[in-house]
């Protein structure tokens, strides 16, 4: 149930950190903006990639328990 929980939270902070990503990185000007637009990316895709490997496993392994 914890991975669950954790797979869930990271999928939707994801979620939100790209859509900070496209509010606040409308109007790019120089190399810090370049810098912070990346990692808001970068951490948004990273974030929900894990979320959804977590959220997966979980799935797979409560299915197997339950057929037995």
């Amino acid at each position: 149930m914890k991975n669950l929980k954790i797979g869930t939270f990271l999928i939707i902070l994801g979620n939100l950190l790209y859509v900070c990503y496209t509010f606040f990185c409308k109007n790019e000007a120089g190399n810090f903006a370049d810098f912070t637009s990346g990692l808001l990316l970068g951490l948004s895709i990273g974030s929900n990639l894990i979320g959804i490997i977590l959220t997966v496993t979980y799935i797979s392994k409560n299915n197997k328990k339950e057929d037995k």
